[in-house]
């Protein structure tokens, strides 16, 4: 019987190439994002909607609801970046990024729940970065999305309870307009910062260098696919991580702090 799922940031890309392969496996996609992206399927049907927005969801939901859709699997990608500094960045931006990153997530499972089978699946994409300390400048992105991995494991130990499963997705780098534009807000930073003038001038060769070389990202498409199909998928699925950084995590946090104010040349 063919397998029905919605993916949040369809069009972005992780969730595009994720639907893309999801479908092309026969698998129905209802692929949810603010901006369209074109699917040569008759497998995906894009739906305008808005992560952040209750009242968009709890639409979407009524739709599906009345044309009778029952979902196999709820998979949530979609996400947003940010680089700065917790003292400077702007309120609004802040607020943002938790309301597309963590706040998205939550509303989407808690809203789109009823639509799922009493078996069904709930896919969480958080980061390499979730369960690392957070890097200088990149905090409030890895703050995100490691509440986002606490959450997961909240949910897991809760629809565990029900016979549902909860799956954690942490892609590393991946040739994405996420990690492209991180190199540039990493570039933006220095522009706009007062505090952080001479630092920010070499975090981003110290980005390049912790990124790595993003692969693309059909890459990760396939772990998607396991998660929704295989009958006993794994709780985590990482993909790409950076060496480099879970080298410098498993350090004291002080030799951290030390290294880091070292590499910028404080």
């Amino acid at each position: 019987m063919m397998k029905t799922v919605l993916v949040t940031g369809a069009s972005g890309g992780i969730g595009g190439a994720v639907t893309e392969y999801l479908s092309r496996n026969g698998i129905f996609v209802y692929a949810l994002d603010l901006n369209e992206r074109p699917f040569n399927s008759s497998f995906v049907k894009f739906v305008k909607m808005d992560v952040t927005n209750e009242s968009d969801i709890k639409r979407v939901c009524a739709e599906l609801q009345a044309g009778g859709v029952v979902l196999d699997a709820i998979i949530n990608v979609a996400g947003i970046f940010l680089i700065d500094s917790f003292i400077e960045v702007d309120n609004k931006q802040l607020n943002d990024i938790f309301a597309v990153n963590f706040m998205g997530t939550v509303l989407v499972n808690k809203i789109f729940y009823p639509l799922l089978k009493k078996d069904g699946r709930v896919i969480i994409t958080t980061s390499e970065v979730a369960p690392l300390d957070p890097m200088p400048f990149n905090g409030i992105y890895n703050v995100t999305k490691t509440a986002l991995d606490s959450y997961s494991q909240a949910l897991r130990q809760e629809l565990n309870l029900l016979g549902q499963k909860v799956i954690t997705v942490r892609p590393g780098a991946f040739n994405t307009n996420l990690s492209q534009g991180s190199l540039q807000k990493t570039k933006e930073l220095t522009d706009k910062t007062v505090l952080y003038k001479k630092q920010s001038k070499n975090f981003y060769s110290i980005v390049k260098t912790f990124m790595g070389k993003p692969l693309p990202p059909e890459k990760i498409a396939k772990i998607y696919f396991k998660a929704v199909t295989v009958s006993r998928p794994k709780l985590i699925y990482k993909k790409h991580t950076n060496k480099l950084l879970k080298l410098l995590n498993i350090l004291p946090k002080r030799l951290q702090c030390f290294i880091i104010k070292k590499l910028l040349k404080t």
